[in-house]
Formats: structure tokens, sequence, C-alpha cells
């Protein structure tokens, strides 16, 4: 799935704004109003909606609800101004030239897909959600749309899914924009976009169909009521040989689909037909070279991969390295059908897990050694679409096998599950645009999983065994029987969830303790900094000194932990410190003198309040008391008393080994990020046999404390966060993505492809 990202305002400078044909201009003007008043009717509904849904929850989840509508209050200017801009950019990008419009997908940081944030992917998932739901209906309005839109501008500005601006892709995307303004965590995000989806995005439909009765009008193609045969292209399609194999695929693959797959089938051809098409550009379509280096006859695509000794059907001809094969040439169909029985024989291979070396893995090869081996030295031949899903779930692997989150025993593991997926990818194309397939949920989970287990622990341990099983389980059994990966997903959820519950449990109990010794820790500091400050170069008597730094400081102490230094009862501990203070400076006028008399005794009914309250050792606080009367006593009749000058603390960073890596600066990106990790997050320390995967479990005061645990609870590693950006920008650390492995794969694959494309 694309990663949908935020649009940018028109007139940056890239390139000169172009007018809008008249009709098209009248469109944006209704649309911009009617999605406008959508987006503010759900905006005056959203403190109801979500106070209704704020008293359905537990106290802790209310506060999202009350977050949401808070953030939507502040913000709702500048969400309505910005959604309306975003409308604006998306009829603009349909008269910028191609190279400088910039459009949804093509705004993908490719570059960085394997590193998708997880709240960032949670967010992508949800928008690819909301617009498939949205186009539900609306299919063929909007190719009616595209192709108007296509007429109006005379066949010069290709009108695709990415620069339609009612395709609702598109549409969410400007409301994506809008909801990074908003300070909210990822849950209420997601809550916000709901409402979206609810008011708004349930009209997208009848914005098609209002914008085409309006071109209509207009005389754009009056008449048109369905797109015709010879439709727009779309994505990035190009003319030639090829497109009409790719056609027939799909309508063979629609006529085998069951009724009650109807509706995953249209999101399967979407996204199925994105990444054929891109494959298709990456073929040469229009003139490619042939292996020779003479054209192609036709145009015909060349392979994007070395030859493995097996030809590519293109409109019932066989090529092979793009490059058409002689006439008596002896050439073998192989079907559908007959590819799944092949890739089920070589997935017998695997049974023993004693296949090849998975980065070495070339299904091409050992599909062609196979055939070779059963049925002579004939050429055989793919089916173009056979052949597409093949190098697509090849790149997949490819993919996963290098991914830094996996442990290598994990990833040969799951490297073995690449036939049996091709098999799934062959059967059901939908594995390609359906995130809540079960092969794909399963793959997920397991890698998952893998990412938590650490190599330490051993192949004897019981995550790993389970890991293990599974894949055993789908090598050993699956044929055509999806159900399989169900099961399995089912099985291996309640063992991964218990595993987790245990976990979280644990980390808890370790959060709570730490927390509360961190707290502990910074009660200490917090009152014996203040007594420093307090006493730090005076002069006073004695007593003094043992009363503030013994009895008192406990008082001080446990006030600061109950109430907190912001509470009244702090504020009155801390007055009596200042009052004692105060009373045995040496008085100078009658008037202070008068003040002490009045205040002696009631100071030290405080003092004997405070100290009975923390049960205060009674033998010495009489002791003490009574000192500091005499003191009073003494003062008031003008004598000369003891003292001791407290000396002030110098208060210094401990000092750091020579050896030691020098700290990042506070400000620095990495020690940023640090700071801001939350628990749950896993890190790998270390590298190779000594490598160690361990799990946040706390982190204490915005980065000041940063304790990690292993899988099974322990306490391993405390960082400061200066100390784990250090190790982060040094490699020493880094931080593990557990999330969605197959959507980071595919959105990678998405990227390579394009990335090439362009280049």
């Amino acid at each position: 799935m694309a990663k949908v990202t935020r649009l940018t305002p028109v007139g940056g400078g890239k390139q000169p704004a172009r007018g809008l044909p008249r009709p098209l201009e009248q469109v944006r003007e209704h649309v911009r109003g009617r999605a406008a008043t959508l987006l503010s009717d759900m905006l005056d509904g959203a403190d109801d909606t979500l106070f209704d849904l704020a008293e359905k929850e537990t106290d802790s989840e209310r506060d999202r609800y009350f977050d949401a509508m808070r953030e939507l209050r502040i913000q709702r200017a500048g969400i309505e101004a910005g959604f309306r801009q975003a409308l604006d950019n998306l009829f603009q990008g349909v008269v910028r030239e191609p190279e400088a419009a910039e459009t949804v997908s093509d705004r993908v940081d490719v570059e960085n897909l394997s590193l998708v944030k997880h709240d960032e992917l949670e967010i992508s998932v949800a928008l690819d959600n909301l617009a498939r739901r949205a186009r539900q209906g609306c299919d063929d309005a909007l190719g009616v749309l595209r192709h108007r839109l296509e007429y109006l501008f005379e066949g010069q500005r290709p009108v695709t899914e990415k620069t339609n601006p009612l395709e609702p892709r598109n549409l969410a995307a400007c409301f994506a924009a809008c909801l990074e303004r908003l300070q909210l965590d990822i849950r209420a995000r997601l809550i916000v976009l709901k409402l979206f989806e609810r008011v708004v995005m349930d009209e997208a439909g009848a914005l098609v169909s209002e914008a085409n009765q309006m071109l209509a009008d207009a005389g754009v193609l009056p008449d048109l009521k369905s797109v015709p045969v010879g439709r727009p292209r779309q994505m990035g399609a190009r003319s030639g040989p090829g497109r009409d194999q790719d056609a027939d695929a799909s309508i063979r693959q629609n006529e085998t689909a069951s009724a009650g797959e109807a509706g995953a089938a249209a999101g399967n051809d979407q996204m199925f037909g994105l990444l054929q098409e891109l494959l298709t550009t990456l073929r040469g379509l229009g003139g490619a070279a042939s292996a020779s280096g003479t054209p192609a006859a036709g145009g015909v695509p060349a392979a994007p991969t070395p030859s493995s000794g097996m030809a590519v059907m293109y409109n019932g001809v066989p090529y092979m390295d793009g490059a058409p094969l002689a006439a008596d040439a002896r050439v073998e169909s192989l079907s559908t059908r007959d590819l799944f029985g092949m890739l089920t024989r070589l997935q017998r291979l695997e049974q023993a897990l004693e296949g090849p070396e998975q980065s070495e893995r070339n299904v091409r090869e050992e599909l062609s050694e196979l055939l070779d081996s059963e049925h002579g030295e004939a050429i055989h031949a793919l089916e173009q679409a056979d052949d597409d899903v093949i190098n697509l779930v090849s790149m997949l692997f490819d993919f996963i096998l290098d991914d830094d989150g996996l442990p290598s025993e994990i990833k040969a593991l799951i490297g073995r599950l690449q036939i049996p997926l091709l098999k799934v990818a062959i059967a059901d194309k939908t594995f390609f645009s359906n995130d809540s397939h079960e092969a794909r949920l399963l793959l997920n989970m397991l890698a998952r999983a893998g990412s938590q287990w650490d190599p330490q622990q051993g192949r004897d341990d019981e995550l790993f065994q389970r890991i293990e099983g599974a894949v055993h389980a789908i090598i050993d059994d699956y044929d055509e029987d999806a159900g399989l990966f169900r099961a399995l997903l089912d099985d291996f959820d309640r063992y991964f969830s218990a595993q987790r519950d245990r976990a979280e449990r644990v980390a808890e109990r370790v959060r709570e303790a730490e927390e509360g010794a961190a707290r502990a820790e910074q009660a200490g500091e917090a009152v014996q900094a203040y007594i420093d400050t307090r006493l730090a170069g005076r002069s006073v008597p004695d007593v003094v000194v043992r009363l503030l730094s013994q009895g008192w400081q406990q008082v001080l102490y446990l006030t600061w932990l109950r109430e907190g230094e912001d509470s009244d009862a702090w504020r009155r501990q801390t007055k009596v410190v200042d009052a004692l203070i105060w009373s045995v400076l040496a008085p100078r006028d009658q008037a202070a003198l008068a003040k002490l008399r009045d205040l002696a005794p009631k100071l030290r009914r405080a003092l004997e309040h405070g100290l009975e309250s923390i049960e205060y050792d009674v033998v010495e606080r009489r002791a003490v008391l009574d000192d500091l009367a005499r003191v009073h006593e003494a003062l008031l009749e003008g004598l000369e008393t003891e003292r001791v000058t407290v000396p002030r603390v110098a208060r210094q960073e401990a000092p750091r080994a020579e050896a030691e890596r020098p700290l990042l600066a506070e400000d620095h990106e990495r020690v940023v990020a640090a700071r801001q990790l939350r628990a749950g997050q896993w890190l790998e320390l270390g590298y190779g046999e000594e490598a160690q995967r361990v799990k946040l479990a706390a982190n204490l005061r915005d980065g000041a404390k940063l304790v990690f645990i292993n899988r099974r609870g322990i306490k391993v590693r405390e960082y400061e966060a200066r100390e784990l950006g250090t190790a982060l920008e040094a490699g020493d650390a880094r931080l593990i993505e557990d999330g969605a492995l197959f959507d980071r794969a595919l959105e990678a694959v998405i990227g390579d492809l394009r990335r090439r494309h362009d280049g």
C-alpha cells in the first residue's frame, strides 16, 4: 500500500499555476463547498459523538476522547482551512505538468519505507481501508469521471487514480494532512479518522456522481454512461503489447472468483494491477531492447530478470529476454494449474528443511530444472500474470530476508515459506491488496514474534519452537486449503497473546518498581537540594543542622512523595524551615525580639507535630526541641550561642572514564528520539553472537532513566537518554521494527519499482 502523506500547498514556486477549464472549475467550487460543509458538520457533532463514546469507556480510556474533543475545538479553524486548501491542490494537480504533479503515491519517502514508524503505518493502513470502503459502489462512476476529464483536456493530460481529484484515496489524503495538526496519540487519531469516514467519506460516491452530472450538463460527453472498452490509462500504464494479456488475466481471475469473494476481487484488481503496471514499465513497453541489443518485435517487454531457461507468454507468443522465440522452437506453455502443481512438488523438498539457502533461492530456475527433469528439454513458458506474481513474491522475500529486525535464524525459517506463499498469491491475487488475508496476518505474527526472540535463548526456547512448528505445518500441509493459515493463526495468536500478557504483567511490575525507586530518588534529591539551599553558607546553632538534616528532612521527603512539590502540605513544611532558620538568627532590634517571642512556641509546636507524623524517635524529638528552646531563650536574653557554618555543596556530574565515548548533545535528533521512546519498544544491543534483544519497560522522567528487560521480564540494562542516543548513533544499539513485516515489504517493493521506473 502507498503511504499517505501531506499534500503541499500550490504556489511553492516549482511550477506556475495554470487555470482550470471552466467546467472543471465549477466542479471544484461545488466539491470544495460541499466537502467543507460535510467537514464542518462532522466537527459540529464531534463533541456529542466523542462524549457519548467516552461515557462507555474506563477512566483511563475516557481521557483519549476528551483530548480529541479539546484538540478539535482548538484546531478547528486550521483544520477547515487546510482541508479546503488541500482540495484545491487536488484539482490544480490535474493541470500541472506530469513531472511536477506531486500526488499521494509519488510523495512516499521510498528511501525510508523500511523504517516506517508503527504509528504512521497504522494511520496509513486506516486511510487505505477507509478509501477502499469509500470506493465501493462508485468504481464505474470514477472511471466515467476520469474519461470525461481526459476528454476535457483533449488527451493532453492523462488522468489516473493518482491525479483524479475525487479519487477517495486522495480525498482521504486531504484530511491526513489536517490530522497532523492534532497533538493526539495514535488511538485518538484513529477515533477522529473514524468520525471523518462516517460523515465525510460516506458521501464520496455522491460527490463523484454530482461531478459527473455537472460535467455532462456543461456538455462534456453528456451521453456517456459507462467507460468505453478502451478505458483511460491508470496508474502510469502505457499502451503496448502485453496490456490485453493483463486484461485477459484479470478477466480469467474474476471468472474464477467465488461470489463471496467478489468484493475482495475488486480491491485486488487495483493493487495487483498497479504492481503489474509497474513491472510492465520496467520491461520497457514501447520498444524494449532484446538480449541481442535489437528492439523486441512490437515493443514486447524485456524480462526484468536474467534468463532462467523459461519463457513468458505475451499475446500468445513466447518471449525470452525480450525477444520472440523462433517459430520452430519447441515451446510448452505452463498453465496456472500446472504451475501450482509444480510448486507443490518443490514445496515437498522443503519438508525436511533441506532446500537451498534462502538468500540464493531462484524459484524460476528451480522450476526450470524440475520441468526439464520431468518433461524433457522443451522450453517452458509461463503466463504473464504468473510470471509477475513470481517476480513480486521474490522481491517481497528479498526485503524480508534483508530486514535487520529479524535474527538470522528466524529469517531462515520464514524464508522457507516463499513457495507456499507464492502458491497463495497465484491462487488468490487479493493476497497483495487484502491486509486481512490470513496468510499475511500469519506471516506478520511470526515475524513479530521472531523479532522478540533472542538468539542467546537458543533454539530450544519455546518461542522459537512454536515459530518453527508453524513453518513446518505450512510446508508439510498446505496445498490449496487456505483455511490452514487461519487455524495456525488462531493457534499461534492464543499462544503469543498469553506470552505477551504474561510479559506485560512482568514488565508492569518492573515498571512500578522502577518508577517507585525513581520517584524516591527524585524526592530525596529535591529535599536535599532544598535544605542545602537554605543552610548553605549560613552560621547557625548545631541543633538546627541536626533537626533539618535528620528529622525534618524525613518530613519533607514523605510530603514530597505523598503530596508532591506543588501541594499545600509541601509549602507549609517548607515555611517551617524558613521560620526555623529566621528564628535562630541574631535579632537586631526590639521588634525582631518581640516577633521571636511570639513565634518561638508556635514554631516548636509545628516542629513537634511534623516529627510526630513520621513517628520520629520520642527521646530524640524531645531532646532536639529542648535544645531549640534553649537557643531561643538565649537569643531573647541577648546572649551569644554556639554556631557552626554550613559549607556550600558543589553539585557536579560524576567524572566519566577517559575511554568512554563523549555523549551527544541534549538536542541531537538521536537523543530526542530516545527521550520519546514508549514502553514496549524493542532494541538490539551489541553485535553478532553477543547481540541481545531487550524491551523498554519504563521511560522515567522523559528519558532520565530508560529501563530495559528481556522477554522473560528480567531487568537487563538502564540508559539515560543521552547515553542511549549516543549508542544508537554509534550503532551499538539498534531499534527493532516489530510491526507488520509483509506490509513494510510491500511498501518497499512498490517504492523500489517506482524509483526504478522514474529513474
